[in-house]
């Protein structure tokens, strides 16, 4: 019981402790032009169906920002803008 109280004990000044350092931590962006479908499906409000619609979109067209999602049937501004913050189209989305 007491190996047990101390454990505990352990685990809870270990895990309270700050942690520290220097990192660079990113949110991962999801590419309009270059994600597969079912990585879009994973957007809020984008379902199975509007994440095909946006893969036959980007056959015909390149996706240069999330507004250009508007052109698409189904897609509206207040969806575009639910997405400015989860989505990129630059060519290197890991420079953001």
């Amino acid at each position: 019981m007491f190996l047990l109280l101390c454990y505990c004990f352990y685990l809870f000044i270990s895990y309270s402790q700050p942690i520290t350092g220097d990192v660079d931590v990113k949110p991962y962006r999801i590419h309009l032009q270059t994600d597969p479908v079912e990585v879009l499906e994973l957007l809020p409000g984008i379902g199975p169906i509007m994440a095909k619609k946006i893969g036959d979109f980007r056959k015909d067209h390149v996706i240069e920002s999330p507004d250009d999602l508007i052109q698409i049937h189904g897609i509206g501004q207040k969806t575009v803008d639910q997405l400015r913050r989860l989505t990129t189209a630059t060519p290197n989305h890991d420079a953001d």
